[in-house]
């Protein structure tokens, strides 16, 4: 939800609203600005907890300004246990709890997050971010301009950007040289998988004057993810996409779980998809096949969604890297090395796909797996609790034994662009001259950007490029 830009420097007032207004897709119902001398600040809300006027930002507090994109579950706990005012804006307890605690109050803030902080002719930002990276914040030199920004393609053009760390950075605002200042520390979770899981989807559901929908590929993650949401609420629309492989799997779900509101959307129609695709390398800001592939099959359920008055989504994203979804390792294999770089690069690869492919129909995504509970117990699970007798997800699959039909519980991972049928679709039209999907898209990617293109976060996906440039229509 959101949108944050930040300028410093001599056009910073004058080329904010421009910014600004690219942002719309991430914050529709309001924008907030601040202008100190050659800083100016800037903020897209997407409104989902208070109104337009509790929730207004940017938000000011002892001499600090700032502007939080995110939501932060626990602030009703927070302002109970600080004697903070009470509100409806949960974002609102992020400045107080930095200026009381400094910067180690994030092992405090329960939820996903990414923010810019400022004081009054300071030449410095405090820049936060949640502990996965599930929010993006990049950093980088526009022309005469540093900038701190939700999305790159509020610029034309940069000298250079890097995205800024997960905890707390500060950034001086006349170089953009960044310092970490705090780390996330993960403690340990004293619950159990079954009751760490119900605690964060519950958490993730928004307020029942709120619409809430799940895409639903009938995948075993997705699936417990609706599992738990239809015992929270009856009013959920679940939204699916295609009619192939992933369908008999969605019906016996939909039937198991006794779902009332399930909606197949189907693919697009040929003549559709020149734009559909352009559109997704916009939004996601990458040539990469997979980001593009599975970006658009999110991009269409995200719009789904949108047109049915949803802003908020519940998914199964990031079970897979915590448990091993990916791979069908042996001991011997480096399953923990490749686990932490899935990890490390979430917010490069599937995070970012899913980010910015549902943000660009003004439609915030929550993701149950992302919990800081479930990736401390994540982190504590042995080889033989994620891979065991040919199976991976092991922790998963016997930790909700019986709540899903036995042939989800053990369905192998098929990817979401396969299993929809939308990577047939992408991978004919994209090699229809001869060409390789990158090299399509790249052509596609260049259009939209003017940065240079070999960076590596415009189309790297580190553990599987060499696959995803060897593949075809089908899974593996």
């Amino acid at each position: 939800m959101c949108g944050i830009i930040l300028l410093s420097g001599p056009n910073a007032a004058s080329r904010l609203p421009e910014c600004l207004n690219r942002l719309r897709h991430r914050g529709p119902d309001d924008q907030g600005t601040w202008l100190d001398g050659d800083v100016a600040l800037g903020f897209a809300r997407l409104t989902i907890n208070g109104d337009s006027i509790v929730g207004h930002q940017p938000h000011l507090h002892a001499g600090l300004v700032g502007v939080i994109n995110g939501e932060i579950y626990n602030h009703w706990e927070l302002r109970h246990m600080h004697g903070l005012p009470s509100s409806e804006c949960d974002t609102d307890v992020v400045l107080p709890l930095l200026a009381r605690n400094g910067p180690h109050a994030i092992d405090e803030l329960d939820g996903f997050y990414s923010a810019v902080i400022l004081q009054t002719r300071a030449r410095e930002a405090l820049c936060l971010r949640d502990h996965i990276g599930k929010k993006p914040l990049f950093v980088g030199l526009s022309s005469t301009e540093i900038f701190i920004t939700s999305e790159l393609k509020v610029l034309d053009e940069c000298t250079w950007f890097k995205s800024l760390p997960c905890g707390v950075s500060k950034v001086n605002l006349d170089s953009g040289e960044v310092v970490q200042i705090a780390a996330h520390r993960l403690a340990a979770s004293d619950l159990d998988l079954a009751n760490a899981f119900a605690q964060a989807v519950s958490k993730r559901m928004p307020g029942p004057e709120q619409p809430v929908g799940v895409f639903l590929s009938g995948g075993l993650d997705s699936s417990l993810v609706a599992a738990f949401v239809s015992r929270l609420r009856d009013d959920v629309t679940y939204f699916t996409l295609g009619n192939s492989g992933d369908h008999p799997a969605v019906k016996a779900v939909a039937t198991a779980l006794r779902l009332d509101d399930v909606r197949v959307l189907p693919l697009p129609q040929p003549s559709q998809l020149p734009a559909l695709i352009r559109a997704v390398v916009h939004a996601t800001e990458s040539f990469n096949p997979s980001i593009v592939s599975n970006g658009l099959a999110t991009y269409l359920l995200a719009q789904a969604a949108h047109e049915a008055g949803i802003k908020v989504v519940l998914t199964g994203d990031g079970a897979d890297e915590f448990f091993g979804g990916y791979h069908s390792f042996r001991a011997q294999d480096p399953w923990f090395e490749v686990r932490k770089q899935l990890i490390d690069d979430m917010q490069f690869t599937e995070l970012r796909r899913l980010d910015m492919s549902c943000m660009a129909h003004s439609v915030e995504p929550r993701c149950p797996f992302l919990d800081r509970s479930v990736r401390a117990i994540s982190n504590g699970l042995s080889y033989r609790e994620l891979y065991d007798e040919g199976e991976n997800k092991v922790a998963l699959r016997r930790g909700f034994k019986g709540l899903l039909p036995p042939e989800i519980l053990h369905r192998q991972k098929t990817s979401f662009d396969v299993g929809s049928g939308i990577r047939g679709e992408v991978v004919r039209y994209l090699r229809r001259n001869g060409k390789s999907e990158r090299e399509a898209l790249r052509q596609l990617w260049e259009e939209s950007f003017l940065y240079e293109r070999s960076v590596p976060y415009f189309h790297a996906y580190p553990v599987f490029d060499p696959a995803i440039d060897r593949r075809g229509e089908h899974h593996r």
